[in-house]
């Protein structure tokens, strides 16, 4: 299951020349520590790799970050990167897997086929031996790209308020425990302190180890421990939607094909706004 999903670097090394592939850095910042992806980027990147920013390739219209664009913007961006319908797309990110699940889910919600991510990101990369570039990067002819948005893919507040209330789909939450479990403050301004009344915790960064997912034997323990079942009809929360795609994924892996993703997250629901929270 984890090669349907994933390359290694010798296998990108060695496909890096082919005319159908694409490579993007689909890194974002942490809200805890804000720095400059694209500068990054700019400094150091895989060979041929565009920069594919996840919150401007998004539904600006909303004030919450980097929210599911809609087809029509998806297809004009992608397509001036010279990506087709057609084309063998290979994410990495610079800082683990924090935002690279994300940019995986946002392609699949989009119905793109062929999108794996680089096992290990950047640093494996490196690791591997091989050679980075800096600069800006030229992208190939522009393509037109069509989406086939898959809109069970993503649930908005207001069906997420209803799975709450009939209260039979399990609701996972990617954030820290302490944040959870309102012990620490959430690290957007103005945002309210707890969880989603009857949802489970999965703090993203147990699942991951230098950039790839743990064993599947391994995840099943993890998600055993937090009273998960990796079998039933899920949907993953988190701070703003981004590491919610990394339990979306490693239920994936796992074999579930019924998770879904809460896109405005904490970010929307822990706003002032009368939503019920436990703490």
């Amino acid at each position: 299951m984890y090669d349907a999903h994933f390359v290694t670097p010798k296998w990108l090394h060695d496909h890096l020349s082919d005319p159908n592939l694409i490579v993007l850095d689909a890194s974002s910042p942490p809200p805890t520590a804000p720095y400059d992806c694209r500068q990054r980027w700019r400094e150091e990147h895989i060979p041929t790799a565009q920069f594919f920013n996840q919150d401007e390739v998004a539904d600006t219209s909303i004030d919450l970050p980097h929210m599911l664009p809609d087809a029509d913007t998806f297809n004009h961006a992608v397509s001036n990167m010279g990506i087709g319908n057609d084309s063998q797309v290979i994410i990495y990110a610079q800082n683990n897997l924090f935002s690279a699940p994300r940019a995986w889910w946002t392609f699949t919600t989009m119905g793109h086929k062929n999108v794996k991510i680089l096992a290990g990101g950047i640093e494996a990369w490196k690791a591997a031996g091989f050679a980075t570039e800096s600069g800006e990067v030229t992208p190939p002819p522009a393509q037109n790209y069509t989406a086939n948005r898959h809109d069970a893919n993503v649930l908005n507040q207001t069906q997420v308020l209803e799975l709450v209330k009939q209260g039979q789909v399990q609701i996972i939450d990617a954030r820290a425990a302490a944040r959870f479990l309102a012990q620490a403050p959430e690290p957007r301004p103005g945002l309210r302190m707890g969880h989603i009344p009857n949802s489970k915790n999965m703090p993203w960064d147990l699942l991951v180890e230098n950039g790839e997912f743990k064993s599947p034997e391994q995840l099943k323990a993890l998600f055993t421990e937090q009273g998960i079942d990796i079998h039933a009809p899920s949907v993953t929360t988190c701070g703003s939607g981004m590491t919610a795609a990394v339990v979306l994924m490693a239920l994936t892996l796992l074999g579930n094909t019924h998770v879904r993703l809460y896109d405005g997250s904490w970010a929307e629901w822990g706003q002032d706004n009368g939503l019920p929270i436990e703490a």
